[in-house]
């Protein structure tokens, strides 16, 4: 069974790097959701390099709140998240 964030990660680690992945929360878990994704990258960075195999790069962050210019509900904000290289794919 999956750990809470871990299939937004895995999500992140599918797409094309430099590909963002949004992911819409309540601006009052922000941080937890951005630690959270951050630790599920930790865990697996951490497992690899063990191992001495290929691992992901830095996870770049981007957050967007609500405005009147985009169609974000009050009270919410989406999180960009991408990888700017990713070794394992190399």
């Amino acid at each position: 069974m999956p750990r809470k964030y871990q299939p937004i990660w895995e999500s992140i680690k599918a797409v094309k790097v430099g590909q963002e992945v949004p992911v819409r929360c309540h601006e009052s878990s922000v941080n937890t959701l951005k630690n959270a994704v951050l630790k599920e990258k930790s865990l697996e960075t951490a497992s690899k390099k063990k191992l001495g195999m290929p691992f992901a790069g830095n996870l770049e962050i981007r957050i967007v709140k609500a405005s009147r210019e985009n169609e974000i509900p009050k009270g919410f904000v989406v999180i960009y998240f991408k990888l700017s290289w990713d070794g394992s794919r190399l």
